[in-house]
């Protein structure tokens, strides 16, 4: 018995350990900062894992999508995915980078990856650190 419970725990620690494998194949995440070392203006690297390699970050805007609603303290941002106009790449990681102004209270940035129909392709909330 004891065994059989060695054995299974040893085969639930290996499929976590594969599990967290997956996770971090999907790509890298995005993620903000402040400027300045007292603040000011973020720059966000917003990154979307596209399903080919044939897309881009055609355009992005602050605000969210028509009919979403934000919490408060948040800042949103509408990024539009699409077929990239000058043909396919190696990556299937779309990035777009911007500079937001903002409160320096204001910590989350709640961006919304869209298709260019305005379907919403993946929702994302980030701190700004």
């Amino acid at each position: 018995m004891k065994r059989l419970v060695r054995y299974l725990s040893l085969v639930l620690f290996t499929l976590v350990l594969a599990g967290a494998d997956f996770a971090h194949a999907q790509g890298p995440g995005s993620y903000a900062r402040r400027t300045g070392p007292l603040g000011g203006p973020l720059r966000l690297e917003a990154n979307f894992v596209a399903g080919d390699t044939c897309q881009a970050a055609l355009s992005a805007k602050r605000g969210a999508p028509a009919g979403q609603a934000i919490g408060p303290d948040t800042i949103p941002v509408t990024i539009v995915i699409g077929p990239n106009p000058k043909g396919c790449g190696t990556s299937r990681v779309v990035t777009r980078i911007m500079t937001l102004g903002g409160p320096k209270e204001i910590n989350i940035i709640q961006i919304f990856f869209v298709n260019p129909a305005g379907r919403i392709l993946k929702v994302e909330r980030i701190s700004a650190g």
